[in-house]
This record gives structure tokens, C-alpha cells and sequence, in this order.
């Protein structure tokens, strides 16, 4: 009854073992109050085909084949990305950690706490155009690093 209502088999399967689970834990609780088994099955079966139904209208659920799922990519980084990037992580925490003690941590507050020019000098007892020197500090020393990275190369 399901794979005729459901143009997927694989929607039918999950509807039939919702019903079924449905059905366990109705008995579990009310033992003897369904006088016919079959008949309470197959209205689980239509109502959960009908609620699906309602999704699909709403656009709360999207129907897709399994071929299609299989065809897109994982968006997890493969690994030579992920070591790429601890690579790269590491030598900017060398960057970082050589930088001038008032600087780094300028570039700390502000790029990776997210604090706002004010709220740093506030924070640190400092004018927002000294905060923004050293910050200028900081910047030109990861750009040096970067530049002596990358002078060797064409």
C-alpha cells in the first residue's frame, strides 16, 4: 500500500517502520484497547503518508534521490586542506607570538575577541589613534612575514 502511494521505496520503508514503532508503543501502554491491529497499522500508515504529504506542500522537506545525495561533495576540507591550514595556524601563531608585547595584543582584542578600536583603548588605558598604531604594528608585521615567505618565489 505505501510503495504505491509514494513514488520513493525508500519513503515507503521509513513510513512502514514508523508505523510499526508507532504501533509497539501504543500496544506497550494500552494493552487490548485496539480491537483490530491491522486496520489501526494501516491508518498510522495513512496518516503518516498524509502528514509527509503536508511537509512536501509546506516545503519543510525536500524529496531527493539517493543518487543525487551520493553526487555532492562532503564539505569537510580533505586532509592535505586540513594539514594546509594547521600549517598555516601555526606560523601565525609564530607571527604573533613575535610581535611587540603592546601590538599583539592590539591584534588580539581586536581580531580575535572582536573588539572595536574604542573599546580597546578603554580597555587598555590607551587613545583610539594609539590603538590604531598598533595595530598598523601589528598588520605590517604579518605582512613582512608573509612578503619573506613568498620573495623566493616566482
Amino acid at each position: 500500500m505505501l510503495r504505491r502511494r509514494l513514488s520513493n521505496p525508500h519513503d515507503a520503508e521509513e513510513i512502514a517502520q514508523e508505523s510499526w514503532a508507532r504501533m509497539i508503543a501504543v500496544l506497550r501502554e494500552d494493552r487490548g484497547g485496539i480491537g483490530n491491529l491491522s486496520a489501526y497499522l494501516f491508518r498510522v500508515a495513512r496518516n503518516l503518508v498524509v502528514d509527509r504529504g503536508r511537509r512536501l506542500a509546506a516545503g519543510v522537506e525536500i524529496a531527493v534521490d539517493d543518487s543525487e545525495l551520493r553526487a555532492v561533495a562532503d564539505s569537510r576540507p580533505d586532509p592535505e586542506a586540513q594539514l594546509v591550514t594547521r600549517d598555516e595556524l601555526r606560523r601565525m601563531d609564530r607571527i604573533i607570538a613575535a610581535m611587540p608585547a603592546r601590538p599583539r595584543e592590539v591584534f588580539r582584542l581586536s581580531r580575535i575577541e572582536g573588539l572595536s578600536f574604542a573599546e580597546i583603548g578603554r580597555r587598555l588605558g590607551i587613545s583610539r589613534q594609539t590603538v590604531h598604531e598598533h595595530m598598523t604594528r601589528a598588520l605590517l608585521a604579518i605582512q613582512l612575514a608573509a612578503d619573506a615567505d613568498f620573495d623566493g618565489e616566482p
